[in-house]
C-alpha cells in the first residue's frame, strides 16, 4: 500500500536524528513529551516534540503538540501542513482532506500538499479526485517518486493504462531507485499486456524489497501463465501473509484452484478476490469461466456481463459471452460476438474457444481441441495470460 507522504517541512533538521535506533527514537521521544508537559508554553520544544512524533508515528501525540503550536500562531503553514500528515497518519482523511484544501487555497503552488490530497482520495478509493489533485503537481514539473508512485497507481484505478504506460514509460529512472514506484510500473506494464516490461520491474522491486506486494504479485501472474503454477501458488500466499485484503491474490488462487479443476475452492477465492476488486473486469472474467467449467451457464452468463458493464471493449469479456452463446447453441449470436472479440484483440483466447465449441459441435471435436492447441502455440513463452491458461484448460 502507499504510505503517507510527508513532505519537506521547512527548517526541519533531518540529520539531528540520524542514525537513530528506533528504540532510541521513543526514549527521545518520551523525554521531549515530558519536557513539553512541564513547559506546555515552550513552542520550540512543543515544534520538537511534534516533529519527532510523526517520525515515529505517535500522531496522536503530534496532533496535541501541534494544535497548541495552532492555538498560538494559527497561521503557522508548517504547523497546519503536519497537522494535516498526523490527520492522514490516523486514517483521518475527510479532515486532512478539508485541512490541505485551505492551505491550497492560500499557497496553490505547494506541491506536497497537492500530493498528500491526492494520497487522501487515493485511500478513500476516489481516484478521480485523486487525479485532480496529482495532475497539477505534475504539469508544475514536480517528478517526485511519492508522486509518481500515486499517479500511475491512480491512471491505472482509473482504468487509464495508455496515459498510466505513458507515465513510466517517461519516468522510468525514478523507478530504478526506489522499490514502491518499480512495483506500480510492474503492475501496470502487466495488466497493460507488456510482460517483458512487467518482468522487468517486478525484478527490480523484488531487488530492493523481496517483500514488494506489487513485485510478488506481478511475479505470481507471470509464473502462473508460465503454468510454474507451485511457484505462483508460494508467492501469492506470501502476498496474503504481507496483505490479507489484496484482491489480486485472492483471484490468482482462485485461477489456480481451477486450473487445478478444484471448483468449490476456487470458487470460494474468487468471490473473496471480487469482494475487495469488485470493479477488476478480468477478475469477473475468471469467475465467469470457473461456472463454465462447473457446467453453470447462467452463472457465467451473468458473470460475463457484469464484466461487460465495466468495460465493453475488452474483448475476453466479449469473446466470453460468445462462449456462453456457442454452448447454448445459439450460433449466429455466437459468431457476432466472436467477430466483435476478433476486432478487438486478434489473439483474444476466449474468442477462439467459442469457435472451437461451434467447430466441435458441427461433427468435429478434434478439430475444435486443434484450434485451441494453436492459439496457445503462438504465445511466446510466458506471453500468456493467467485467464488464457484458464480458458486453455477449460477446452480440454
Amino acid at each position: 500500500m502507499l504510505g503517507a507522504v510527508m513532505g519537506p517541512r521547512a527548517g526541519m533538521d533531518t540529520t539531528q536524528n540520524a542514525g537513530a535506533t528506533p528504540a532510541d527514537l521513543a526514549q527521545k521521544l518520551g523525554r521531549l513529551k515530558e519536557l513539553s508537559r512541564i513547559d506546555p508554553g515552550n513552542q520550540p520544544l512543543a515544534r520538537d516534540c511534534a516533529d519527532l512524533a510523526l517520525r515515529c508515528g505517535d500522531y496522536g501525540l503530534a496532533l496535541e503538540r501541534l494544535d497548541a503550536l495552532l492555538a498560538a500562531s494559527p497561521g503557522d503553514l508548517r504547523a497546519r501542513f503536519d497537522r494535516a500528515t498526523a490527520l492522514i497518519g490516523k486514517r483521518d482523511y475527510p479532515a486532512a482532506i478539508d485541512s490541505l484544501r485551505e492551505i491550497l487555497q492560500e499557497n496553490p503552488s505547494l506541491t506536497a500538499a497537492r500530493i498528500n490530497l491526492g494520497l487522501c482520495h487515493y485511500c478513500r478509493g476516489e481516484y478521480a479526485e485523486a487525479c485532480a489533485a496529482l495532475d497539477p503537481a505534475y504539469a508544475e514539473g514536480d517528478r517526485s517518486t511519492d508522486l509518481l508512485r500515486l499517479l500511475v497507481s491512480t491512471y491505472h484505478h482509473l482504468g487509464l493504462m495508455s496515459e498510466a504506460v505513458a507515465l513510466a514509460d517517461s519516468n522510468a529512472q525514478a523507478a530504478s531507485a526506489d522499490p514502491a514506484v518499480a512495483g506500480v510500473y510492474a503492475l501496470v506494464y502487466l495488466d497493460a499486456n507488456q510482460p517483458s516490461k512487467a518482468a522487468k520491474w517486478m525484478a527490480k522491486a523484488l531487488a530492493g524489497n523481496p517483500d514488494s506486494v506489487d513485485g510478488l504479485t506481478v511475479q505470481a501472474t507471470l509464473n502462473a501463465a508460465r503454468m510454474l503454477t507451485a511457484h505462483a501458488q508460494e508467492q501469492y500466499e506470501r502476498v496474503l501473509q504481507l496483505a490479507p485484503n489484496n484482491g489480486r491474490a485472492w483471484i490468482g488462487l482462485g485461477a489456480l484452484s481451477l486450473l487445478r479443476r478444484d471448483l468449490p475452492q476456487a470458487k470460494t477465492y474468487l468471490a473473496r478476490g471480487l469482494e475487495l476488486m469488485p470493479q477488476h473486469v478480468g477478475s469477473w472474467n475468471v469467475l465467469a469461466w470457473s461456472h463454465l467449467v462447473s457446467g453453470e451457464i447462467d452463472a457465467a452468463d451473468a458473470a460475463f456481463h457484469r464484466a461487460l458493464e465495466l468495460n465493453r471493449n475488452f474483448a475476453e469479456t466479449q469473446g466470453g459471452l460468445a462462449s456462453v452463446a456457442a454452448l447454448r447453441g445459439d450460433k449466429e449470436a455466437a459468431e457476432r460476438g466472436i467477430e466483435v472479440a476478433l476486432r478487438l484483440d486478434p489473439a483474444c483466447m476466449s474468442a477462439q474457444f467459442a469457435r472451437s465449441v461451434i467447430i466441435a459441435r458441427s461433427g468435429d471435436p478434434a478439430a475444435g481441441a486443434r484450434l485451441i492447441k494453436q492459439t496457445m502455440a503462438t504465445l511466446s513463452p510466458g506471453d500468456g495470460s493467467l485467464l488464457s491458461r484458464v480458458i486453455e484448460e477449460a477446452a480440454k
